[in-house]
């Protein structure tokens, strides 16, 4: 395959992976509605447990089923979890210190912590985005380039185009909107949060090819983001 022409499969995936992302979690969210008409009354965060639950157990099945049809790896296994340890200390790192900034700027210092939001994001947060957002592209796109999609940066430093792919299509999805609905929500604070998160991420997918050592990190790191 020619060069131009990778870069025009990478294009079309890309918009593909970009175009199922949105699709799918506009239909969570319509099953998070009907699941708020049965069950009322329910904390924001019970109902986002309900929501990433939904998240998690379709894109997991789903990319379990191409998993075992078309021997695609994304990551459904622990190994070489000591790898990723760089880049699971620089997400606490930038996270502690963003919130840091935050309080200074504020002048509001404190602990947090309710039990319903502590665990939604510990547990929950991480599931479906990680396969989403995570073992998708990073499992696909690099099949479609046919090899590792880096650049060589000096010796020894790889700058990992589908890691940033990835981390923008994360970014994006802390856009708020939906179908049928007007009116779009987002703040640029957090899209560029949620970017530098998701290049770590992509890093510790990348180092230890497992998506539960990303879920993992992603749980923590969310706790530090509403607790500090």
């Amino acid at each position: 395959m020619g060069k131009q022409n990778r870069k025009i499969h990478i294009l079309i995936a890309a918009l593909a992976i970009f175009c199922f992302q949105v699709l799918y979690f506009q239909l969570t969210i319509v099953l998070l509605q009907k699941s708020a008409e049965v069950l009322p009354a329910m904390s924001n965060d019970c109902y986002m447990m309900i929501h990433h639950t939904y998240e998690f157990l379709l894109v997991f099945l789903l990319s379990f089923l191409i998993r075992i049809f078309r021997r695609i790896d994304f990551g459904y296994h622990v190994k070489d979890w000591k790898k990723g340890l760089m880049w699971c200390g620089i997400a606490i790192v930038f996270q502690i210190t963003v919130r840091i900034i935050l309080c200074i700027v504020s002048g509001s210092w404190g602990l947090h912590f309710q039990a319903d939001t502590f665990i939604f994001q510990l547990f929950f947060s991480g599931l479906g985005e990680e396969i989403l957002y995570r073992a998708v592209p990073l499992a696909i796109l690099p099949l479609v380039w046919g090899g590792e999609m880096c650049v060589r940066v000096g010796a020894g430093c790889k700058i990992y185009i589908d890691v940033l792919i990835s981390a923008l299509f994360f970014a994006l999805a802390h856009i708020s909107f939906q179908f049928g609905v007007s009116g779009i929500s987002y703040s640029w604070l957090q899209l560029c949060c949620a970017f530098v998160m998701g290049i770590c991420f992509g890093m510790v997918y990348k180092k230890t090819n497992s998506v539960w050592t990303c879920m993992i990190i992603h749980g923590i790191v969310n706790v530090i983001a509403v607790s500090v």
